[in-house]
């Protein structure tokens, strides 16, 4: 496996992953004044580091594919929304308004319609999202697979040189094929469709469920593309990729009057129904360029051989601090996703109860604090404080992720 590519993605997806916390905490300072704002891009990384990692080989062992995703993405989510709607209970008895009642829907229906039913853990949405993406993504390609093997062999016409060379010898007739392109287009109109639907009122409550996955599909496929077909290409120099990026994306900002847009509520859609999906591909090819050029700069030739980081495994033998942070990062993201808010809650309640205690913080909203999830108290207006959640939502979620792994290799270890 190429060492260089996962050091890449694993970057991309610390970026990826810090970007959000950015977002939730209101603090613009990697949004390039506004020309890249995060909610126009920033969830979509991960659907698109999910779609460049496909595994082929899974549309002939589905039952094997869908038992190792629930496995890896569901058992652990639903174990921590458990957790979190216990946590709920106290929350609502002393007045929190965004934490839900514990109950069977809050359980294990609300995490698919929109997963903020307890709050604290309402950033990890994502990951049912993706499950059920992963999900109707495979088994549509298992039926078009099926349709095109049977008419390569009605045809007679055998595989090309090209497509041997992109694909295992037990997978379909479609993965890295010119049939990636139709799938894409299919992805794309279902897509825009969402984005259209979306902008005439029509996507809200219940509508809201597959809206969503059409949203997120045409960067999954994106992804597949861009590993597929496109990545090869991928060798503009930077003094003409980047600023071609920046013009498109500041032209677009200056005609839409901003770009940002809610994907977990399919929401606050501005231009064309297909503007959301060029913003989305601009963000992710700026920070997947700069992830690029870090890749180079932290990893030399003969260091890292970093893992699939979709395995979410270790990665190893790095001597450069800033890749060990990157890493860490990169490979704890659903821990970050699930626990962050929740750490700033935390951090919120310290200036809470240290504020009656010393009669200090004289400003923190006390009703917001129990209202709105997303108030972010910063004493005095001091907007590096931001900085300091920041670093804790990182940190302490990277060491519940730490702990967790070193329990379950304790306890295969025994077992």
């Amino acid at each position: 496996m190429n060492s260089k590519r996962n050091d890449t993605f694993t970057i991309l997806s610390a970026i990826g992953i810090i970007l959000i916390l950015l977002g939730h905490l209101d603090l613009g300072i990697l949004s390039f004044g506004g020309i890249f704002p995060y909610y126009s891009y920033h969830v979509m990384i991960f659907v698109f580091i999910a779609g460049y990692f496909y595994k082929p080989a899974d549309e002939t062992h589905i039952g094997a594919f869908l038992l190792r995703k629930a496995k890896r993405l569901l058992l652990p989510y639903f174990i921590w929304n458990l957790i979190y709607g216990l946590i709920s209970i106290a929350l609502r008895k002393n007045g929190f308004v965004f934490a839900g009642e514990l109950n069977l829907y809050n359980l294990f229906v609300a995490p698919f319609m929109g997963g903020h039913q307890f709050g604290l853990n309402a950033a990890a949405w994502f990951v049912p999202a993706l499950f059920l993406l992963e999900v109707i993504d495979i088994l549509v390609r298992f039926v078009l697979g099926a349709v095109g093997s049977a008419l390569v062999k009605k045809s007679g016409v055998s595989e090309t040189e090209e497509n041997k060379d992109v694909r295992d010898n037990d997978t379909s007739v479609i993965y890295g094929t010119r049939i990636e392109w139709l799938v894409m287009a299919l992805y794309l109109a279902v897509g825009v469709a969402a984005v259209w639907l979306s902008q005439r009122g029509s996507v809200y409550d219940v509508y809201r469920f597959p809206a969503r996955l059409m949203l997120m599909a045409p960067t999954l496929q994106f992804g597949r593309l861009y590993k597929t077909r496109l990545e090869k290409y991928d060798i503009t120099p930077w003094f003409i990729y980047f600023p071609l990026i920046f013009v498109m994306n500041y032209i677009l900002n200056h005609v839409h009057g901003g770009l940002a847009y809610s994907t977990v509520w399919v929401t606050g859609f501005a231009g064309t129904p297909l503007t959301p999906f060029i913003t989305t591909l601009t963000g992710i090819a700026l920070w997947l360029r700069i992830s690029k050029i870090l890749s180079k700069v932290f990893v030399p030739d003969d260091s890292l051989k970093s893992e699939d980081i979709q395995a979410g495994e270790t990665v190893l033998g790095d001597s450069n601090f800033c890749m060990k942070v990157l890493c860490g990062i990169g490979t704890h993201t659903f821990d970050i996703m699930m626990h962050h808010l929740a750490v700033f809650m935390v951090i919120k309640g310290l200036f809470d109860v240290l504020g009656q205690k010393t009669g200090w913080f004289t400003d923190f909203d006390a009703v917001a604090f129990k209202e709105d999830l997303y108030y972010t108290y910063v004493p005095g207006g001091a907007q590096w404080v931001k900085l300091i959640y920041l670093v804790l939502g990182l940190l302490i979620p990277i060491g519940i992720g730490i702990i967790q792994n070193c329990y379950k290799e304790e306890h295969n270890g025994k077992a």
